[in-house]
């Protein structure tokens, strides 16, 4: 067993000490053996040991199993073990556990349930009491107390919040959505917007906000009520703000990437019309190349605004949040770079102009060679003039030179200065015409293209249709 020893300065050494060398061995086995291998020759010490200690153990009834050294052991073994076990993919199983879920959910729920059929009940007076509200003070509180009864002023004496007794200069006070008394300290006003807004669905906002427009005294647009019924609105509130609540972050990037796709399109038909205007052809003009180009521009400005927001919104240094926005920012100036900065140049009209009438004439030089060649024909074989037609387009000019009257502003209804006796097509190509100038202004030049080939076609056939009357 343990022995204390007084040094002759004083100290006192405790545990199981040498009687020799005075160290501390911490059990009495450790004790003895130290006493057989260092201190042999004190034979009459270790007897005296093992005396003690085996009476000890008689007295105390302590058992080999249970000793602190043996415990020591074991526990060393045993943590071995486990680790062995972990590392070779086996977990050890430990003792029995027991399951408190069950319990913690027979608490739980009635609780909750409690909450919410107390909350629906506030829900249900709010609404009553913002249906047909009166605007005046007096009718504000009769309403008020029709719709929630209140409580005896006589028989409360203080203030259930803040324990202090009413008087002249404390008046008492109801909640609106429970009846309870309170003084003027302790009351809390709820706006009727939010109030609206957590009856929505039953309520419609916009109709307290007509009401609230009529009205000049902010106490009347405010409803009292205790803490208890606030906490419980907030706590409804919160939940259905996190239903519907998205991250800014969340937002503003869901606008990135539907400009994005709102680009592409623009962008691929403005490198389409480039195309067509270095051919020479004439279906679009520079204008409406300069007008897709600056819409692209404004697309890219949007894109990179937007992009400098989300950079600007405050997180914390080194966080996920901060290489998130990074990572976004990056990602928009180089879709700019690559894709909205690098398109084409905006060609030059006068090189347009002479490309297109190069065109023209090479167009004019196909017809008149097939012409010839026809005459040629007819020359040879003896045909008839009349039953020779060219298959060749017609070019622009033709339609020009039939007396083609233009389209009566925005509509595809024909103006008034049409004729009974006006060509079924030449109406046709005025209306193609509006539809158009229509297409132009709305920036829709897919359907440029289909109504110009279109007018085309028209334009063609009535040119032919003329020459034949001739």
């Amino acid at each position: 067993m343990e022995r204390n020893w007084e040094i002759d300065d004083g100290q006192i050494l405790e545990g199981f000490l040498c009687p020799i060398c005075r160290a501390d061995l911490k059990t009495p086995e450790r004790l003895t053996d130290h006493v057989e291998n260092n201190h042999a020759e004190e034979q009459d010490t270790l007897k005296f040991l093992k005396d003690i200690f085996s009476k000890t153990r008689k007295i105390l009834n302590f058992d080999e199993t249970l000793d602190l050294a043996k415990s020591i052991d074991n526990n060393l073994k045993v943590n071995v073990n486990i680790q062995a076990n972990v590392f070779n993919g086996m977990v050890q199983t430990v003792g029995a556990d027991c399951n408190h879920f069950s319990y913690f959910s027979s608490i739980r729920t009635p609780r909750l349930d409690r909450y919410a059929n107390e909350t629906n009940k506030l829900i249900i007076r709010l609404n009553k009491l913002l249906k047909d509200r009166p605007s005046d003070p007096i009718q504000q509180k009769l309403h008020d107390q029709k719709t929630v009864p209140w409580i005896e002023g006589a028989s409360v004496k203080l203030c259930p919040s803040c324990a202090k007794s009413f008087h002249i200069a404390r008046r008492q006070h109801h909640c609106r959505l429970c009846g309870s008394i309170m003084c003027n300290d302790c009351s809390q006003f709820l706006p009727l917007r939010e109030a609206a807004e957590l009856v929505n669905g039953v309520m419609s906002v916009n109709e307290v906000e007509k009401k609230l427009d009529s009205k000049s005294d902010t106490n009347l647009n405010t409803i009292r009520v205790c803490d208890h019924c606030l906490h419980l609105l907030d706590a409804r509130k919160e939940m259905q703000d996190s239903r519907t609540y998205r991250p800014p972050i969340t937002s503003l990037y869901d606008d990135i990437q539907n400009l994005k796709k709102e680009s592409f399109p623009d962008i691929e038909m403005y490198e389409k019309m480039i195309s067509s205007l270095q051919e020479g052809e004439s279906i679009y003009t520079v204008n409406d190349v300069s007008t897709l180009r600056g819409k692209i521009g404004h697309l890219a400005e949007l894109i990179d605004v937007k992009s400098k927001r989300i950079l600007a919104i405050p997180t914390q240094e080194g966080c996920r949040e901060e290489a998130l926005k990074k990572a976004i920012r990056i990602a928009s100036i180089q879709f700019i770079k690559e894709n909205m900065l690098s398109i084409s140049k905006l060609p030059v009209e006068e090189e347009i102009k002479k490309l297109q009438e190069k065109r023209r004439r090479e167009t004019e030089q196909n017809i008149e060679r097939e012409r010839r060649l026809a005459q040629e024909a007819f020359e040879r074989y003896g045909l008839v003039d009349n039953s020779i037609v060219t298959n060749s387009p017609a070019k622009e000019s033709f339609a020009s030179a039939s007396g083609v009257t233009t389209l009566d502003n925005w509509t595809t209804h024909q103006s008034n200065s049409f004729s009974d006796n006006v060509d079924p097509l030449i109406e046709q190509i005025n209306i193609i015409k509006g539809y158009i100038k229509q297409a132009r202004s709305a920036m829709r030049f897919n359907e440029v293209e289909t109504l110009e080939i279109n007018l085309r076609e028209l334009q063609h056939e009535l040119y032919f249709r003329q020459q034949n009357n001739k």
